[in-house]
């Protein structure tokens, strides 16, 4: 209540001085102000002294109207909805302009009235000092009007929120008991909290959040890699534990073989963690057990059967016949080739609609304000350039002031002079900008169009658009990295193996660069002419572009529900029997939704299945070093991860749009943990980046923000606290062309899990089994495998998790190391005559002594069962890479020898034919059998639980499915 009447109070001052100088003599007090001298004044004056006078004596009212006003408003954003500490910041700095613009306006008032009688001198710094006036009011008036809009709208709906949290509140605590009576019990025990805070805990909004600032002192190495082991509650330590790998349909065909293989093994498994590519096949395992699964009339619960994706099964035979999931077919290309040319054209058409409505609002500023004559070159005044200098003098001594503090040893004086320097830096920076560079910019476009080359500028755009496209499409080209091998491969210069990668790196630029000049060019125009457009033309954007941007999804703009409807069609399936009794594998429906919370529930004789993705972050903070991301996985009781906390599923679920929550299914879940191309890819380069931000190419998604949630949740939380989005909007995307991910933020870009790590080897270990099975089939065709090195160097750096691997065993893995399949020489060759070739010799290169290796695992602390038991410090690690070997199946070395790509297929060729796909799945099913030999299924009698009968209704004791 008191915002709003501050908020009230507010406008009413600015109302009240508003109207006061409307009671004024009507003059051209603006171009007063800037005329710079005597002369130029007296024409704008003429002999209407006296009313002139009047204005600037009631100007004062004015300068303190808006001042009180906007001050209040900045003072109010502070107390109420400013909850983070960049925001807090930003309404220090918005107070502080808001009075260098009232000190601003009273010393030029003041300096007019001097000039008036006369005198030329005081005209010139009269407008040096309204230029900066109105700089500053142009950056702090819209942002004080802004925040006394948001205050009114979080006071009028605070109270629908509470009536609606209550509701859901009841709603969750029904569907809770409607479980419980129907047997549900894989939630039971005590109740798990909806939000679990990131480490260290802090209160958002009122310190640094998640508080990791460089001032802080360190943390210790135990303090540290306890806190980056923490899981959600509900999950125990100890165990066995199988992780698979990203990489493209590669690795969902290696999957399937292995799990195939590993089926009675995977059983006794407690977690199931995948990433990218191995989610395929996981998320294809849980949505067919939960199709199998299914409620009885009765309202029991029916376990399904077991053999689900088996070799011979309906599941596996439709995967099969679409590994080619993006596109198969000319429809089916035409329809993909239209979802990238819609996301192009909806990102390139919303920018340049917001450059255009930019350019319009400084074609009235500069006509309302002339703060440059348009008509001289180069654009500016002198007093307007003076100001710009006066600016970067102060700020040249605040810098030397700054240098000394340091050398005297002052900390809060240095502190100080150093967001003095800061601030005068900025300012001069933005008044260069204002009075300099959008004025070149429209002196430019006025040239450019004086010289009535309309068709040249289209023509232009049309070229730079073809190659900004042409471009795209070469960089995820799916066959670029089969060339760049075949160049490695080749024994030539380093110059010459380098120039596919440096090829791509220019014409990434080179097509940026196009986009940058154009992007100029847009709004130079837009300058100077917008204010001629036609009054439909003025009014219709800002409304359609206003309109656009409040209602559209970003992410449902870009690639990422053709990306999760296309893995879809290939992998979520539900075995059903037809009426002549042949069991077949039906596509799930379209629009059928499946929630995480439900569908992704772990099933009798099937571990707990845990997408691993990634977080992206700005700075470094809390990302590892080198990465730009943290870990952030998805599961049916939790998701989130330790550096952004974890929500439970289910309430998040309930506590979201229905836009948002389409994004937490598993179906969603297979497509985030498998989103390699994205705004936002780790530790790859910032250009590619950018490039996908500005062709919607993007895979990744906007998520909830665990770690804010907290705060947002509680039904006692201030009403000054943002919601949580219901839609997002236009400024997402531009997030992403910037490339800023703010940790405190209420919506993470959430993004394929390679980008963190590619193995879910760390995610697995983080979980503290005692025995971890990790199935490699990241790609590579180097000696060594360079995402089982990076996974050991992340486990040690955030878990203190040591894993020790002898010399002996991790060179079986580096091809070459097995023994050649024959002698360098097949036959005797006639005298005289060199020896023939070996036909085999080239394979021999790429055979491996073995595919599985075995490593012991050292963890910091010893692990605790969910009894309170303790397990030890010691695990085991078995890890299966997808190499060849000589003990493989004919078939298998036959089509190594006819492929010299295998198994090591780039991961951007997303195009498996089934032959290939059988390859692999083979390649799968027998590195799978050489770690079922290191696992023996255990052969005592399976534990027995409680479960629901479906005829009697009543519990009965059975064996584990």
């Amino acid at each position: 209540m008191h915002g709003c009447v501050l908020a009230v109070v507010a406008l009413a001052v600015f109302a009240a001085g508003l109207w006061i100088r409307l009671q004024a003599p009507a003059v051209d007090d603006v171009g007063l102000q800037l005329a710079g001298s005597a002369r130029a004044a007296h024409t704008v004056v003429g002999v209407r002294t006296a009313d002139f006078r009047t204005a600037l004596t009631t100007d004062f009212v004015l300068i303190g109207a808006y001042t009180v006003s906007t001050v209040l408003a900045l003072w109010l954003s502070g107390r109420t909805i400013a909850v983070r500490m960049r925001h807090r910041c930003l309404v220090v700095y918005g107070i502080g302009g808001v009075v260098a613009a009232c000190v601003c306006a009273v010393t030029e008032k003041l300096l007019l009235l001097h000039g008036l009688s006369g005198t030329d001198w005081p005209f010139a710094w009269a407008a040096g000092f309204a230029t900066v006036k109105w700089l500053l009011l142009v950056v702090t008036v819209p942002v004080a009007a802004v925040v006394v809009a948001i205050v009114l709208k979080r006071a009028a709906f605070y109270g629908c929120a509470q009536r609606r949290y209550t509701r859901e509140h009841a709603c969750h605590r029904t569907c809770t008991c409607e479980n419980k009576r129907r047997g549900d019990t894989t939630d039971s025990g005590p109740e798990r909290p909806d939000v679990v805070a990131p480490w260290p805990v802090m209160e958002w909004g009122r310190r640094r959040w998640p508080g990791t600032a460089r001032g802080d002192p360190p943390r210790s190495r135990e303090a540290r890699w306890e806190n980056g082991s923490r899981v959600p509650p509900g999950r125990e330590q100890g165990g066995l534990g199988f992780c698979v790998s990203g990489g493209g349909i590669r690795s969902a065909c290696v999957t399937l073989g292995a799990l195939q293989a590993l089926r009675p093994q995977l059983r006794k498994a407690r977690y199931l963690v995948s990433v990218s590519g191995g989610g395929y096949t996981t998320g294809a395992l849980q949505l067919a057990l939960a199709g199998k699964s299914r409620w009885c009339a009765e309202g029991r619960y029916r376990a399904g059967t077991d053999d689900v994706f088996m070799p011979g099964t309906p599941e596996e035979d439709h995967t099969r016949r679409h590994s080619k999931y993006v596109a198969e077919g000319t429809g089916q290309w035409l329809v993909a080739i239209g979802a990238v040319l819609r996301g192009l054209l909806a990102s390139l058409g919303l920018l340049t609609s917001t450059l255009l409505v930019l350019g319009l609002a400084l074609s009235w500023g500069y006509h309302l304000v002339p703060l440059a004559d348009p008509t001289r070159l180069p654009g500016f005044r002198g007093p307007a350039l003076w100001a710009v200098l006066a600016l970067l003098c102060c700020a040249a001594v605040c810098w030397f002031l700054w240098l000394v503090s340091l050398f005297l040893a002052r900390q809060f004086l240095s502190s100080a002079l150093k967001k003095a320097f800061l601030t005068f830096v900025v300012a001069g920076l933005l008044l260069a900008i204002v009075v300099v560079v959008f004025p070149a910019l429209e002196w430019g476009m006025a040239r450019i169009w004086t010289l009535h080359a309309p068709a040249t500028a289209a023509s232009g755009g049309a070229v730079g658009l073809l190659t900004y496209v042409t471009v795209l499409v070469s960089t995820t080209w799916r066959r670029i990295e089969t060339a760049e091998h075949a160049v490695e491969s080749a024994r030539r210069s380093s110059l010459v193996r380098a120039m596919p990668v440096l090829a791509k790196y220019l014409l990434v630029w080179a097509v940026l660069i196009v986009m940058a000049a154009a992007s100029l060019l847009v709004l130079g125009g837009a300058i100077h002419g917008g204010r001629k457009w036609p009054a439909a033309v003025q009014i219709g954007l800002p409304v359609v572009l206003g309109v656009v941007a409040l209602s559209l999804d970003q992410t449902w703009t870009s690639l990422h529900p053709f990306y999760r409807a296309r893995l879809a069609t290939a992998f979520a399936v539900r075995r059903k029997a037809d009426p002549d009794g042949e069991q077949l594998a039906v596509p799930y429906e379209f629009d059928e939704p499946t929630p995480l919370a439900c569908y992704g529930r772990r099933h009798p004789g099937f571990p707990q299945v845990v997408f691993a993705a990634a977080a992206n972050l700005s700075g470094d903070d809390r990302t590892p070093p080198g990465r730009h991301a943290v870990s952030f996985t998805l599961s049916y009781d939790y998701v989130g991860g330790p550096d952004v906390g974890y929500a439970r599923t289910d309430v998040l679920w309930n506590r979201t749009r229905p836009v948002i929550r389409k994004d937490l299914t598993v179906e969603s879940a297979v497509a985030v943990s498998g989103a390699a191309f994205a705004s936002a890819m780790g530790r790859q380069a910032r250009a590619f980046q950018t490039l996908f931000a500005l062709s919607n190419a993007r895979l990744g998604t906007w998520l909830p923000n665990p770690g804010v949630l907290g705060a947002l949740w509680d039904k006692r939380a201030d009403w000054g606290l943002p919601p949580m989005p219901g839609i997002r909007r236009l400024p997402y995307l531009l997030r992403e062309v910037s490339g800023r991910y703010p940790m405190d933020d209420r919506m993470l870009l959430v993004t394929d899990g390679g980008h963190y790590e590619n193995l879910g080897l760390v995610e697995l270990l983080r979980h503290g089994v005692t025995t971890a099975v990790c199935v490699d089939a990241s790609g590579g065709s180097g000696a060594f495998a360079p995402a089982l090195g990076e996974a050991i160097a992340l486990a040690r750096e955030e878990l203190g998790v040591e894993i020790r691997i002898a010399r002996e065993d991790w060179q079986k893995l580096v091809p070459g190391s097995a023994p050649p399949l024959t002698s360098q020489q097949t036959q005797p060759s006639p005298p005289g005559l060199p020896a023939p070739p070996n036909p085999l010799a080239a394979l021999d290169l790429r055979l491996s002594a073995d595919t599985v290796v075995e490593g012991e695992i050292v963890y910091p602390r010893a692990l605790v069962d969910e009894r309170g038991r303790a397990l030890g410090t010691r695990g085991r690690l078995i890890v299966a890479r997808a190499t060849l070997t000589a003990d493989m199946p004919y078939a298998l070395l036959a089509y190594a020898q006819a492929n010299q790509e295998f198994p090591h297929d780039g991961t951007s060729d997303q195009w498996f034919d089934s032959r290939r796909f059988d390859a692999y799945q083979a390649l799968g099913h027998w590195i799978g059998e050489r770690v079922a030999a290191l696992l023996p299924v255990e052969s005592s009698a399976p534990r027995s639980r409680l479960r629901w009968c479906c005829k009697s209704g009543r519990r009965a004791a059975g064996p584990d499915a």
